[in-house]
């Protein structure tokens, strides 16, 4: 009866996995962490998977914070 949420995306930042329903959303939610964490803590446990197509793609960051691999240039 509710309403049904389709996901699209999964986003593992630090061991926190969220699920997302578009790329607006993960951008959203990755804007949120400091980029000090991936100082602190090992940034290879950062990555998106595409629930469709099982794609995953490396979460990775700069001086502006993080973004997803393959948007280096937007």
């Amino acid at each position: 009866m509710g309403l049904k949420m389709e996901f699209q995306y999964k986003l593992m930042m630090f061991g926190f996995s969220a699920l997302c329903e578009d790329m607006d959303e993960v951008h959203q939610r990755i804007r949120q962490i400091p980029i000090e964490r991936a100082m602190a803590e090992t940034i290879e446990q950062c990555y998106l998977i595409d629930l469709a197509s099982g794609e995953k793609r490396d979460v990775l960051y700069n001086e502006k914070g993080f973004y997803i691999s393959g948007e280096e240039n937007q």
